[in-house]
């Protein structure tokens, strides 16, 4: 790349009118990035009262991600389509195979998935010798004798 062809970049208004809208577009990332703060808040302490997410705020959730995913591909040059005003407002994000938000009820403890003592053993050397096998231990771990 030569001089000149900086030179014409630089003095390219194409090039100016797209940084304006990515200082406009990023004032809006933060503070879009509050909003979502304050639903993972509101939505955390909905579930330790009632131990059910709440639809409505699951469904601004994922329309406030979305809308974060557009402006930061246009941000980063991912694509030349600038988001919301300039485009349709996104829609909250495509739903897995049963085509529903996944709410409802969170799990109860008791209901939690198998502790060690339920997970069956592979080989003889792996089996329970007392230890608290979650952590390491330098000197069983590494084959020395104790």
């Amino acid at each position: 790349m030569n001089q000149d062809q900086i030179k014409a970049n630089l003095l390219s208004t194409t090039f100016w009118i797209r940084m304006v809208f990515m200082l406009i577009f990023a004032l809006v990332l933060w503070a879009l990035w509050f909003v979502v703060i304050v639903i993972c808040v509101v939505q955390t302490v909905i579930v330790m009262i009632t131990s059910e997410v709440n639809p409505q705020l699951q469904k601004l959730g994922g329309i406030a991600a979305n809308y974060l995913g557009q402006i930061v591909s246009f941000m980063v040059f991912a694509t030349e389509d600038k988001p919301f005003p300039f485009s349709p407002f996104p829609e909250q994000a495509a739903q897995p195979e049963g085509g529903e938000p996944k709410s409802g009820t969170v799990m109860p403890a008791d209901e939690a998935p198998a502790t060690k003592s339920d997970i069956p053993v592979l080989s003889k050397a792996a089996e329970d010798d007392g230890d608290d096998d979650s952590f390491y231990d330098p000197e069983r771990d590494s084959g020395a004798t104790r």
